[in-house]
């Protein structure tokens, strides 16, 4: 008998879909079990600590546009200062124009100019990257002294 209706499920196609359906049981989440063991979380040592880095020289950071965060008076600073060889024209806007009578047939040197973040150095830094950036101490709002010993006072205008 047995025998007989395998035979007539399969004629009619019935046992094929019998055994698909039989594949598509939903699977029993309680008879898998984790696994035995686990592995422990890999450590990581904390970096060593980074080894102290020697001073910027003066003026070498990121330095503020004239008067930001500082209580600079850019406005108050703005003008021309000079010696007798030299003059330097500051804006409030940061930028700066200079000449001296090595260059006097030719157009001045421009760039900008920015507070350094001590708030007692001035540079300046050219538009022409063949130029070398200057860096002044602010004596006062009157008075820079240059690297190189020049000394610029502010001229009356």
């Amino acid at each position: 008998m047995r025998f007989s209706l395998v035979v007539v499920l399969v004629s009619i196609g019935v046992l094929p879909i019998a055994l698909l359906a039989a594949c598509n049981r939903p699977a029993d989440t309680a008879a898998i079990t984790p696994a035995a063991t686990v592995a422990a979380p890999a450590t990581v040592e904390a970096p060593a600590p980074a080894p102290a880095t020697a001073a910027a020289p003066v003026g070498m950071s990121e330095a503020p546009a004239p008067g930001e965060h500082t209580t600079f008076d850019a406005k108050g600073f703005a003008g021309t200062f000079g010696d007798a060889n030299s003059a330097v024209t500051f804006t409030a806007d940061g930028a700066y124009s200079m000449t001296t009578e090595s260059v006097a047939a030719k157009a001045p040197d421009t760039g900008t100019w920015t507070l350094e973040p001590d708030a007692r150095h001035i540079r300046l830094d050219p538009n022409s990257k063949a130029e070398q950036d200057r860096v002044y101490e602010l004596v006062s709002n009157d008075e820079l002294h240059g690297t190189d010993g020049q000394v610029l006072a502010r001229t009356k205008q």
